[in-house]
């Protein structure tokens, strides 16, 4: 007799960009790449939830953003795993809704080439003042800003985990000096040293640049604020890639303002989209991007979906998953 199909069900979200949609044609498509997976699995698609109490009755796994967490807790009798679309998990909190045994993972290294490549562009960028050029440029002014070379100057990131050496391995061959920090304290690829986060303070007077790439978690949120930009070596640069809540954006603004910081380039918003009424809109040398750096436009829900099927035959063949998430420590 044979065995019960795996049931994978996925949920897209219609007002997300078309990047974020799992259509049924890039289901199959990564379905049809994992051939030894074409007869296991049952696939179902949904949009914006509408129906997925009803494929949690029989699903194996459930692959979107947003949850339906009564029906997860209530309905989802045969569920094993959840894949979130995304590397945060910070709106799912608190995660006393995960069903004891269910697992979650989540994107974490799908946006490691993109990641990478935003991050050496926002650092050539602060070193070249380019967002202090395109305030003249707004206001008509013509002021020559000369700058040095990157190369010798040193980065901190803070947060040197898969995004973060995805940078570090561009910034260190611009010649950088590229300092980590990480919760563990353990040297991270691509940094000439690497420190835990109570070195923070002591670290951040030797950056010419701070790049900030952490999750939101109860640990990170705030970790950055007015003390810590104060301790930043005057005429540095910012970078906020990770998540806002991490950062304390007034005084990144006033650290804009008074000239402590030389410019800035931030990514990530709380809330998003960013209000048309928000004062960061009105920062001077702050480069705003629409938290648009690290997912590519062709490759990401296909890479997404690869990863969603490698870990569907994790699960047949009784294999860790990969990216599994730890709901302690929130990432």
């Amino acid at each position: 007799m044979a065995s019960p199909k795996i049931h994978v069900h996925f949920d897209s979200r219609r007002l997300a960009n078309p990047v974020f949609h799992m259509t049924e044609d890039l289901c199959r498509a990564a379905l049809a790449r994992r051939r030894d997976l074409t007869s296991k699995v049952r696939m179902t698609l949904g949009w914006d939830l509408e129906g997925a109490a009803e494929a949690l009755a029989t699903a194996d796994v459930f692959v979107g953003f947003r949850m339906p967490r009564e029906a997860i807790r209530t309905q989802a009798r045969k569920l094993k795993a959840i894949h979130l679309i995304g590397a945060g998990v910070e709106h799912l909190r608190p995660l006393d809704w995960v069903p004891p045994g269910v697992a979650i993972t989540n994107n974490r290294g799908i946006h490691q080439q993109k990641a990478g490549e935003y991050m050496l562009l926002a650092a050539l960028m602060l070193n070249n003042r380019i967002p202090t050029i395109v305030d003249q440029q707004r206001e008509r002014k013509w002021r020559q800003l000369f700058t040095t070379a990157i190369a010798g100057k040193t980065v901190l990131i803070v947060g040197a985990g898969h995004l973060g050496t995805a940078g570090a391995k561009l910034l260190r061959r611009m010649g950088m000096h590229v300092i980590g920090v990480r919760r563990s304290g353990r040297p991270a690829r691509f940094c000439h040293e690497t420190h835990g986060p109570e070195a923070l303070r002591n670290l951040l007077p030797r950056a010419d640049i701070v790049l900030l790439t952490l999750p939101s978690t109860a640990e990170t949120d705030g970790l950055i604020g007015a003390r810590e930009f104060e301790l930043m070596k005057t005429g540095a640069g910012f970078i906020s890639f990770g998540r806002a809540r991490v950062a304390d954006y007034d005084a990144m603004s006033e650290s804009l303002r008074s000239g402590k910081l030389s410019g800035a380039v931030v990514d990530v918003f709380d809330p998003e989209p960013l209000p048309e009424d928000s004062p960061l809109w009105r920062v001077p040398n702050l480069l705003i991007t629409p938290h648009c750096s690290s997912d590519d436009a062709q490759a990401y829900i296909p890479m997404t979906l690869d990863l969603v099927f490698e870990n569907v035959g994790n699960l047949i063949a009784g294999k860790q998953l990969r990216n599994r998430v730890n709901l302690a420590r929130e990432y």
